[in-house]
């Protein structure tokens, strides 16, 4: 082989090499993963806290009434919900309201308009929480689904766990082709820079908590500065994570696909849109992790491919011959397989199926596009979400606290009939 050919080898060893480490990882990442399900032990405590469901809803008349359904069915029945029916322009407020004549646990508040320098999302999460009287708050989003145990196994895996903040990572439901396609792989980019085993643990400043699912003491709320603190964010849920553990309170967060289900989106451009905001604002609204992440699987992915291919046309038409074709071929196939392994595995945590995982190399063009959107955002400050525009001077870069091992601030409870001190 000439001098150029051994260093194209080398690279593609260096890159088959890489997937094969990450099979390894993977054993151990998935050994750390709190994982819930209908098995997990409920809260049995004689003294149950009141838990107000917070819900904020905006032109969501599909998906509202089933939500509701879950969670006016939990055997934890010491709740009361709050609906925010914010600027919604379908039937979703009358919705609300009829469901809240006939139960007295459901209270709704309508949204008319939204103040400058709030996302839609933490301004009406503010706004409930100032009503809510619950010694705990238990945010979820209206496209989500509960099974009736859930806040009972969720409240138990906080408090017994000795966390203020506990989250899950639901099932994520996929009904169309490219919800099969994109969803899952979209959720491995997020969840990758956010490793649950390292959230969890109280000597890392690693923050993390998923919006659609989050279970949170009212006075540890209230001492991180509430959705106040992080009104001018799209992923609220990340960042008021990380004003909790650098509080040194203690947060948690679990996968727990029998216990909740969402469908986050329909189609291909609500996938696109959606993704790019929660990409753009996870990445802290800087361009070089969206960088990284553009740049990564061109290295470890697409040029696998493509040296696969090399090989598959030398052999085919013997030029150039001898060991370079053997070589790149063997390592194609060696690529191949260990890259599909690895996402097989992935989807297998992440998906509701793995027969779309034949799909990976679309999903990550598609993937290549959202962020490619989340780095334009960075570089203009606009995002356009749920029917608002919020231009670069509504979206300030408030100052979030480190998150670091810290000592725990004593809480006092802000109601008497709380059955744990936080801590």
């Amino acid at each position: 082989m000439t001098f150029s050919q051994r260093i194209l080898v080398g690279l593609f060893v260096w890159i088959v090499a890489v997937w094969a480490i990450r099979h390894i990882v993977l054993i151990f990442v998935f050994r750390l993963i709190d994982v819930l399900d209908l098995r997990s032990p409920r809260f049995r405590g004689e003294r149950p806290p009141l838990v107000s469901v917070i819900i904020p809803a905006k032109d969501e008349e599909a998906t509202l009434g089933d939500c509701l359904t879950g969670v006016l069915a939990q055997t934890y029945s010491h709740i009361e919900v709050i609906i925010i029916d914010d600027r919604s322009s379908d039937r979703t407020g009358d919705i609300a309201r009829r469901i809240a004549e006939g139960d007295p646990r459901v209270r709704v508040i309508t949204i008319d308009q939204l103040p400058p320098g709030w996302t839609g999302k933490t301004h009406a999460l503010h706004l409930a929480s100032r009503e809510a009287r619950g010694d705990w708050f238990w945010f979820i989003d209206s496209d989500t689904r509960h099974h009736p145990e859930s806040l009972a196994i969720m409240l138990e895996y906080a408090i017994g766990g000795g966390a203020v903040m506990a989250s899950l990572i639901p099932k994520m439901r996929c009904e169309t082709f490219w919800e099969n396609v994109v969803q899952p792989l979209a959720g491995i980019v997020l969840m990758r820079s956010f490793p649950l085993f390292l959230v969890n643990s109280p000597r890392t400043r690693l923050a993390f908590a998923n919006g659609q699912y989050i279970l949170i003491e009212r006075s540890a709320y209230r001492a991180a500065g509430g959705h106040d603190s992080v009104r001018d964010r799209f992923v609220e849920d990340i960042y008021l994570a990380r004003r909790v553990k650098a509080l040194g309170l203690r947060i948690r967060v679990a996968v727990g696909p029998e216990l909740s289900s969402t469908r986050m989106y329909t189609s291909l451009p609500q996938i696109v849109r959606g993704w790019s905001r929660i990409l753009f604002d996870a990445a802290g609204r800087r361009s070089w992790p969206l960088i990284g992440k553009i740049v990564e699987p061109l290295v470890f992915t697409q040029a696998g491919y493509l040296g696969l291919i090399v090989g598959i046309v030398c052999k085919a038409f013997g030029s150039p011959s001898g060991p370079f074709s053997s070589w790149m071929l063997g390592l194609g196939i060696a690529h191949f397989v260990l890259s599909y392994t690895v996402m097989y595995r992935m989807y297998r945590v992440s998906a509701p199926t793995t027969r779309f995982v034949i799909w990976y190399p679309v999903a990550g063009l598609v993937m290549d596009w959202v962020l490619l959107r989340s780095l334009a955002m960075c570089l203009t400050g606009k995002v356009t979400w749920r029917g608002t525009a919020y231009g670069a001077g509504a979206l300030v870069n408030r100052a979030v606290p480190r998150p670091g091992v810290a000592r725990p601030i004593a809480l006092a409870s802000e109601t008497a009939s709380s059955p744990v001190a936080p801590g």
